[in-house]
């Protein structure tokens, strides 16, 4: 009896010690494969983001396949070097080049079923659109697909929480650092040119043209950039993208008219120069009317220091060459 309880013993002990090498064994081989799980720990997933309706959102795995809602979104995706994921995208977007090649899910309207067909692991949608597709977004959470509603951006500052927002959500948070200091940089770098301003000029910035005339007011990132290059606001005592009474703003007399809408419209300089009432604005006698590229001003994306810059060129050319 008593070898026979040696024997049970022994055996159970040469047991564990099998289950133990085996288990360490294993072990080894999931550390030395760097396995799933351990390479999204890496890439911070899983996730949880709050987005623009301040409701989390939790992210388990890196996004492989993307919708953007809206095109500023789609640029920033690509600027954080991840628009290879980019699966579709809205009637509207035409930057970069390949952005526009991918599949379209819709325009003002946009199509939830094709959405869903596309199989995206994430939908990048937009506070300034969110309320009118409520129920197309709730119909792609409730198939299972995560949705962040990216905030409506309105300055500087929100374009940057933009890009975190972006970054967050598809495990690009250094870039996203990265693209976020290098805008600072350019705008930096404007700043110090335009202290040469001697004289500052009134800029009016039409951003639609007639028959409603609309512009951008303070609390835009436009009137940032206008601030920035040393530059005053005609229109600054409106609040946000506002619409001109033309009596008014012909009796501001501004300096200098920039339009930017020429990227959509034909000859828009010579529109505001023709217009009836307007030729005795200093902008128009001067002929100091310019159209900037509307994407690059108007777009909350990481293209707008490239937009402030274009601006600054339009109305001091002496100065920023």
């Amino acid at each position: 009896m008593k070898k026979l309880n040696v024997l049970l013993l022994i055996m159970m002990a040469v047991a564990l010690v099998l289950a133990g090498c085996k288990g360490a064994q294993s072990g080894k081989e999931e550390d030395a494969g760097g396995g799933k799980a351990s390479l999204e720990e890496k890439a911070g997933f899983p996730v949880k983001v709050k987005d623009a309706l301040d409701k989390e959102v939790a992210i388990e795995e890196k996004p492989g396949r993307i919708i953007s809602l809206i095109p500023s979104n789609t640029e920033i995706v690509y600027a954080l070097d991840h628009g290879e994921a980019i699966t579709g995208v809205t009637d509207f977007d035409n930057y970069p080049e390949e952005a526009a090649k991918k599949e379209k899910i819709g325009g003002m309207e946009i199509n939830i079923e094709k959405m869903i067909s596309l199989k995206p692991d994430l939908v990048l949608a937009h506070e300034s659109t969110a309320d009118s597709v409520k129920a197309g977004l709730q119909q792609l959470e409730d198939a299972g697909i995560d949705v962040v509603v990216v905030n409506d951006a309105q300055s500087f500052d929100e374009v940057y929480e933009s890009i975190r927002m972006i970054g967050s959500s598809i495990g690009e948070p250094e870039k996203a650092d990265k693209l976020i200091e290098d805008m600072k940089n350019q705008f930096a770098d404007l700043k110090k040119q335009a202290e040469a301003v001697k004289e500052q000029k009134t800029v009016f910035v039409e951003v639609a043209p007639e028959p409603e005339i609309y512009t951008a007011g303070k609390h835009t990132f436009i009137d940032d950039m206008l601030s920035l290059i040393g530059a005053r606001n005609a229109a600054s005592d409106m609040e946000g993208w506002a619409k001109v009474d033309q009596e008014a703003m012909v009796e501001r007399d501004p300096d200098v008219i920039i339009t930017t809408y020429g990227y959509y419209t034909e000859k828009p300089t010579e529109q505001v120069l023709s217009r009836k009432g307007w030729n005795q604005v200093k902008a128009v006698k001067d002929k100091q009317v310019h159209d900037v590229h509307s994407d690059l001003v108007t777009r909350s994306g990481p293209r707008l220091a490239e937009g402030a810059e274009e601006l600054a060129k339009a109305i001091y050319p002496d100065i920023f060459k």
